[in-house]
């Protein structure tokens, strides 16, 4: 132990080891001073001298303290973020990053940092529904950090991203919440509803992070109602769109981090809302050039009004962009496959399709799933559908599905097989359904193919020995939708999707499995569909009018949120086909569908404009205050 001149002699052997290895400063000699000259010391004195040294000697949010114990290497601009958010925005920050860049990885950083020192020990995690296991799997895998979900009636102690088993749920008259290794997840949707709402709302939380933020904009929805009631010290937004066409958006996020930093409501939308009008009057004679000098004023008093809420968001918000921070993924190369179906195929897609229509039109929920699940395994594969017609007590139609001779799909995927193995290429084959992963696994051992197989009904142990095997032994791993949830596989960069989803974001978690960071290779995808099946409609839909597989990772789920709550792509889908008479009428609805996918993109897209104009970069900044003082010049 370094001793200061300050502090008096024999303190050493009086507090013993719990300091021996620290050097103390003047200003904890002193305390240490008083307490050594007591009497006798108490375990309670003892413990504050203990605790001071601990504050004293932790080092300051320069340094984070985590980095040696995370589980993967985050990129500079990440920690660079987490870094600004613990020392100069005091843990209460917007996160903005573009979508795809790691806002749960920055956001994830900045959890365990602030838990390992002791300054949040009971964090809450509010997420879209779908985002639940996404979030359980990154803080377990990447960040070591255990993880339980708030469930209406419950605390769930087993996070669904790491277990497939339906766990145990703790009721809520004895929750585990406050114990520091837990962070809690729930999904929006239901923590906004009573009882959950009441019992997050009755709870003191250190760090409270809302990701897909810009949901809770408008102060009176739910989602918002519920997050402004919530108690928390540090505070988390994360959101790649965090301003629509309203300001108003904008204002009452950074309010939520940091009351009154924007002013009040009425002082901003006076300061931003307007722009300034030309106070001189003009004459008719000089109208055009009134109107010029007009329009130059209200130009840079919009530049001044923008280049100051700039400033302003720097002390809140971060936003990295894809150009800035010199990281791409590598590219994502799309291509359709179409295949022309034997005349017995075409026939008994026909017939599923007319029976699925005349049936659905007067079916009630629970006899619609099964309908929509014959339709969709139709489109899969006809060697595949016997067992569903069966359970639907089409026995007629049993009869043609069993006496189906082969499969033209299996004989394409066989050419896309050798094509990739040639090249010395894993290959990852998704279906939705499991009789035609039974299918597949059967065609690939009869024609002597190095294959492994995964499926949800697979253990946990099961299920990491055949991603353990794909990786070091077969060529091509056959996988329901379970590998498209939590798990990495880039080691792999070619991806066939043998049948389609219906909904369009399992076809990005099935992608985001190989295209993500980590991978060093382009990605090529292969989307193979039956000529005349709905899954053609739905695919050039997604080609043509969506570009999905142009859009990042995550941009899917913010275009789709745009055309409004109760959306379901895969509903829509199918009442096209229910309500149309024929497969021509059928198209013109999917086309409808597709003309709002269209509005829906192109909104997210003048969001995300409106977003870089308002949240630049220093750069960026400096480019605005040139542009603003060159307006102000031309108006004058």
């Amino acid at each position: 132990m370094s001793v200061p001149s300050s502090m008096p002699a024999g303190v050493t052997g009086q507090l013993g080891p719990a300091i021996s290895t620290v050097t103390v400063p003047p200003e904890y000699a002193r305390l240490i001073h008083q307490l050594s000259n007591l009497q006798a010391v108490s375990e309670e004195r003892t413990a504050l001298v203990e605790a001071a040294l601990s504050v004293w000697s932790r080092p300051g949010f320069d340094t984070l303290a985590t980095l040696s114990e995370l589980r993967f290497e985050p990129f500079d601009y990440q920690l660079r973020a987490a870094s600004v958010v613990l020392r100069q925005m005091n843990g209460r920050a917007i996160l903005a990053d573009e979508v795809g860049l790691g806002k749960t990885i920055e956001a994830g950083i900045v959890i365990t940092e602030l838990r390992q020192r002791g300054l949040a020990t009971r964090v809450l995690v509010l997420a879209p529904t779908g985002l639940v296991g996404q979030w359980g799997e990154e803080l377990e895998r990447k960040f070591g950090c255990p993880t339980i979900v708030a469930t209406r009636d419950g605390w769930r102690t087993t996070n669904m991203a790491v277990e497939t088993s339906v766990p145990d749920e703790v009721p809520m008259d004895g929750p585990r919440t406050d114990e520091p290794e837990a962070v809690v997840i729930a999904s929006l949707a239901t923590a906004r509803r009573d009882p959950l709402r009441s019992r997050l709302a009755s709870l003191d939380w250190d760090l409270v992070v809302v990701d897909e933020a810009h949901r809770i904009r408008n102060p009176r929805t739910a989602s918002s109602l519920l997050v402004r009631s919530l108690r928390s010290r540090y505070l988390l937004l994360l959101t790649a769109t965090p301003v629509e066409n309203r300001l108003d958006d904008l204002f009452q996020l950074v309010s939520l981090v940091r009351p009154g930093h924007l002013g009040t409501a009425t002082d901003f939308r006076r300061r931003y809302g307007v722009a300034e009008r030309d106070p001189r009057p003009t004459t008719e004679g000089s109208d055009a050039d009134a109107k010029s000098r007009s329009a130059l004023r209200s130009a840079a008093a919009r530049a001044k009004a923008t280049s100051e809420l700039r400033r302003s968001l720097r002390d809140v918000m971060i936003r990295h962009r894809r150009s800035e921070v010199a990281r791409m993924l590598p590219r994502r190369l799309a291509e359709t496959v179409l295949v022309t179906p034997r005349q017995a195929e075409r026939d008994l897609y026909a017939a599923i399709s007319e029976r699925v229509r005349s049936e659905a039109r007067m079916a009630g929920p629970g006899r619609e799933m099964v309908l929509k699940t014959v339709q969709r395994l139709a489109g899969s594969s006809p060697l595949a559908v016997a067992p569903t017609l069966e359970r639907a007590g089409w026995w007629d139609l049993v009869d043609s599905a069993k006496a189906a001779d082969g499969c033209a799909k299996t004989d394409a995927l066989a050419g896309l097989l050798d094509r990739h193995l040639a090249a010395g290429e894993k290959v990852i084959v998704f279906t939705s359904f499991r009789d035609t992963l039974s299918h597949l696994c059967d065609w690939a051992a009869s024609t002597g193919r190095n294959w492994s197989a995964y499926h949800g009904s697979l253990s946990r142990r099961d299920k990491d020995a055949a991603i353990a095997v794909f990786e070091t032994e077969t060529d091509v791993l056959f996988s329901t939708e379970s590998a498209g949830e939590g798990r990495n596989l880039q080691f792999c960069h070619a991806m066939i999707n043998f049948d389609l989803p219906w909904n369009p974001m399992q076809i990005e978690q099935r992608l985001g499995r190989i295209h993500r960071i980590g991978q060093t290779h382009d990605v090529v995808l292969t989307n193979m569909a039956t000529r005349g099946t709905l899954e053609e409609s739905i695919l050039n839909l997604l080609h043509s009018k969506l570009n999905l597989f142009e859009l990042v990772i995550g941009e899917l789920d913010m275009v789709l949120g745009r055309i409004n709550d109760d959306f379901v792509f895969e509903d829509a889908v199918f009442e096209a086909h229910v309500q149309s008479d024929d497969e021509a009428a059928r198209d013109v609805q999917i086309e409808r569908l597709g003309d709002m996918l269209v509005q829906a993109r192109q909104a997210h897209i003048d969001s995300r404009s409106r977003t870089d104009e308002l949240v630049a970069s220093l750069e960026g900044d400096e480019e605005a205050a040139g542009d603003e003082d060159r307006l102000r010049a031309r108006s004058q």
